[in-house]
């Protein structure tokens, strides 16, 4: 019955987007960063792993140092929209009663702009709300958008990007692990659909040569074939950085190994939802949403919480600025401490 009124819950805040979100596909700067809250702060540690083994945090020859560009696939954790005028960024004041800042999911930047901004580096958005990896997997998805359209769109843009310099981050499985409850289990076959686009991305005329892959498809709950999921891409992962894949540059076969990362959101939700360290120890008074959003009235500002600093969630299931900013900060951490 919980998985259930997750899903509908879910499904309430994906059609509240839908009235007013689309794909951004920007390239620039991020806005400039707000004053940081330093009494929410990460209270847990990477959980380091190695090539081939079980999923865990890796860094296998990712240098953040080199990052110019981020190139951005996902869902609404990874979307912003600057049109929408429901914040100024820069002073971090919402417009009206809208609690989308200018259009995210949240009520300032989002991790990846967070990241963006620690790395001075450029990101090329295509993330968008309510996405999944393949509608043909999911048709109960009620936005019909999916990683495929998203490379859809930026292969046809014929970008020319440095594959020593971009990082391609790959963000799903939320809106996947919320299909599966009512279109049944097909996430293995969405675990090789996301291999088959860093294949497709490795390969001309993109070449592209670094990859992260980011999740937390349950948000504090786990399932057999959820973990399952993760181990395929984690597997893949590590089979393309030590054996490398076979591409076809100009009726030419050669092998190439990819730098990549794994970011395993899951021990920063476990960590705040569950007892050990518990919520409390990053520095919430509440693991709950600060506001609201429903099918008939979408998302709203009207009965926002007291103390919006100190929330994990802003809207339900989507974090607070403060959350998203420990997000980009378990990103370094990873980066920094789980190379191998």
């Amino acid at each position: 019955m919980r998985l259930r009124i997750m899903y509908l819950d879910s499904l309430a805040i994906i059609i509240a987007f839908a009235r007013t979100l689309s794909a951004s596909f920007l390239n620039q700067i991020p806005f400039p960063a707000p004053p940081p809250n330093s009494d929410i702060h990460l209270a847990i540690n990477p959980t380091c792993g190695q090539l081939s083994g079980d999923t865990a945090d890796l860094n296998a020859g990712i240098d953040k140092h080199s990052i110019k560009t981020i190139v951005s696939f996902g869902a609404s954790s990874s979307f912003y929209f600057y049109e929408q005028p429901s914040l100024n960024v820069r002073t971090g004041q919402l417009h009206r009663r809208c609690p989308l800042a200018g259009g995210r999911s949240t009520n300032g930047l989002t991790w990846v702009e967070n990241v963006a901004n620690d790395l001075n580096a450029t990101i090329k958005d295509y993330a968008q709300a309510g996405a999944c990896i393949d509608l043909n997997l999911w048709p109960s998805n009620p936005r019909k958008i999916d990683f495929l359209g998203q490379m859809k769109t930026f292969l046809g843009q014929n970008n020319a990007l440095d594959p020593n310099t971009t990082l391609y981050s790959i963000f799903f499985g939320i809106n996947d692990y919320l299909a599966s409850l009512i279109d049944g289990d097909h996430l293995a076959e969405a675990a090789q659909v996301l291999l088959d686009q860093i294949k497709i991305l490795a390969s001309p005329p993109t070449n592209a040569r670094k990859f992260m892959v980011l999740d937390v498809y349950g948000r504090g709950i786990t399932i057999p074939s959820g973990e399952a999921y993760k181990q395929i891409i984690y597997s893949g992962l590590s089979s393309f950085r030590v054996n490398g894949i076979q591409i076809d540059d100009q009726h030419d076969q050669r092998n190439v190994t990819l730098d990549i990362s794994y970011i395993n959101f899951a021990n920063i939700w476990e960590g705040v939802l569950g007892p050990n360290p518990g919520f409390e120890k990053f520095g919430y008074v509440s693991e709950d949403a600060c506001t609201k959003c429903t099918a008939e009235l979408g998302c709203t500002t009207i009965g926002i919480c007291d103390d919006p600093e100190h929330y994990f969630y802003w809207i339900p299931g989507h974090p607070s600025k403060e959350t998203m900013r420990i997000m980009a900060d378990y990103v370094r951490e990873v980066w920094d401490q789980c190379r191998v």
